[in-house]
């Protein structure tokens, strides 16, 4: 038996053979503190991660067939639905537009009617109160110049800040912005001023034509537009009486009297060549005459019948006041196809009168859109053409004159299909803001051009419409009985 702490000859520790390293060394080689990838050391959650990839990825193979497959299957009927439902509503507007059609042309009628029942009532009351909204503004219009004159330097002093935009200098969009929204807004204020003070009673009786465009401004001058004919200046001789607005001529010559005698040749001369002239309608109010005929203006149209039942109150004192004041006078009608043009034709001669005095203009067919639905009264080209021609026939057969047509190019176009069985007959063009009109259907020219609705006319308060004449005052003086 050995002594305690020592040990035999067999168990005396050895390195192994071959090798250098220190017995602990392979120890530490084989413990668990190995690196994880180790080969042969995979852990459960790899191999688990490992093969749900692997089976995501082939289950994923497997199914995009079957995808495809679907998807090409809702596509299909997907299409065929939206043929289907393009079908169906194709059918239901076939169905649908005939029907309509007629609806609206049952209620254009109705509609026409209850307007012109209206209507009177309503140009009774604007009538009734026409004087005391005049008084009014009488009484406002000092005041308003007062506003006016001390807005206005201050106005001028602002124009003067604005910088020249022509040219190289240039200012930055933004701040230009700004400054045309300053003046326009102190521009604004100054034009309702001055516009409240002069307004008159209202603009036209009826809707303007339709294919109009109203522009800011249209008081223009030669110097603006040379095709635009400016007023003689006051005091200028033009061969009228300013004061009395009768022509010089007529001292011992024929006189000119309410019952009426021809103008003088000299007064044909005094007309010159292409005259302006004014239309207007009850909504004018009451008119100075010898300031219109002062301002050179030759001629006037006054509204005398409106479809079948309006009649203009002031007709009779507007349409003898131009001729009292030396001009030649005219008498249109705004016409209703809804209604029958034989009647109206001879609504129109029977508020005329029987006139033969050498100062009256032959009668005028104002053809408009429907002021209530802005379309051709529910009347196919054909309609409309039979009508015009039923209510010239009728008004030639009455008068021996050939009626004027007043209308636009819009609605000669959309309404009347651009025809040109109306040529032989006078045209009165409606074109505004334009150098020079555009002529529809047959004409070669127009012989009345409204080239505005917004003019300025000494005699009448608020704006006014006003024409020129193509020609001499001969052919001028032709046109009249």
């Amino acid at each position: 038996m050995n002594p305690p702490g020592q040990n035999t000859p067999e168990e005396e520790p050895r390195e192994p053979v071959g090798s250098s390293e220190p017995a602990d060394a392979t120890e530490r080689r084989t413990s668990p503190e190995r690196p994880p990838n180790a080969s042969g050391d995979e852990t459960f959650l790899q191999r688990a991660t490992r093969r749900t990839e692997r089976f995501a990825h082939e289950t994923a193979e497997w199914a995009r067939p079957a995808a495809q497959r679907t998807g090409d299957r809702i596509v299909r009927w997907v299409r065929r639905f939206l043929a289907l439902l393009a079908a169906l509503t194709e059918r239901a507007v076939q169905w649908l537009s005939p029907r309509m059609r007629r609806a609206h042309e049952r209620l254009v009628p109705f509609v026409e009617r209850v307007r012109d029942r209206i209507a009177p009532a309503v140009e009774r009351v604007a009538a009734w109160c026409a004087p005391a909204v005049r008084g009014v503004r009488r009484r406002l219009a000092p005041v308003l110049e007062r506003v006016r004159t001390r807005i206005e330097p201050h106005l001028s002093r602002l124009r003067a800040k604005l910088p020249d935009t022509g040219g190289r200098h240039r200012v930055a969009p933004r701040a230009r912005s700004v400054q045309l929204t300053a003046a326009a807004a102190a521009v604004g204020v100054l034009a309702i001023i001055v516009g409240t003070a002069g307004q008159g009673t209202g603009g036209q009786t009826t809707t303007p034509a339709a294919h109009t465009v109203d522009i800011p401004s249209q008081e223009r001058t030669q110097a603006d537009d040379p095709g635009v004919l400016s007023a003689p200046a006051p005091g200028k001789d033009d061969g009228s009486d300013k004061s009395s607005g009768k022509s010089k001529s007529s001292e011992g010559g024929e006189k000119q009297s309410r019952s009426g005698s021809r103008i003088s040749p000299e007064a044909a001369a005094a007309i010159g060549p292409n005259a302006s002239g004014i239309d207007v309608s009850n909504h004018n109010g009451s008119i100075d005459w010898n300031r219109v005929a002062a301002s050179g203006q030759k001629y006037a149209f006054v509204l005398a019948t409106d479809g079948g039942n309006f009649t203009n109150p002031m007709f009779q004192q507007q349409f003898q006041g131009a001729k009292d004041a030396g001009m030649l006078a005219g008498a249109y009608h705004f016409g209703r196809p809804n209604g029958s043009a034989v009647a109206q034709a001879d609504r129109l001669m029977d508020n005329m009168g029987s006139v033969n005095d050498g100062r009256t203009l032959p009668p005028v067919l104002d053809l408009e859109v429907s002021p209530s639905t802005g379309g051709c009264y529910g009347k196919t080209t054909g309609q409309m053409h039979a009508w015009t021609q039923a209510f010239l026939d009728r008004v030639q057969s009455r008068t021996g004159q050939q009626g004027i047509i007043y209308a636009s190019p819009s609605f000669w176009s959309n309404c009347m299909a651009g025809s040109q069985a109306f040529s032989e007959y006078p045209l009165w063009l409606a074109s505004y803001g334009v150098s020079q009109p555009s002529v529809p259907g047959g004409w070669s020219n127009y012989s009345f051009w409204q080239y505005t609705n917004k003019g300025t006319v000494p005699g009448i308060s608020g704006p006014v419409d006003i024409n020129r004449f193509q020609g001499s005052g001969k052919d001028l003086l032709q046109l009249t009985k």
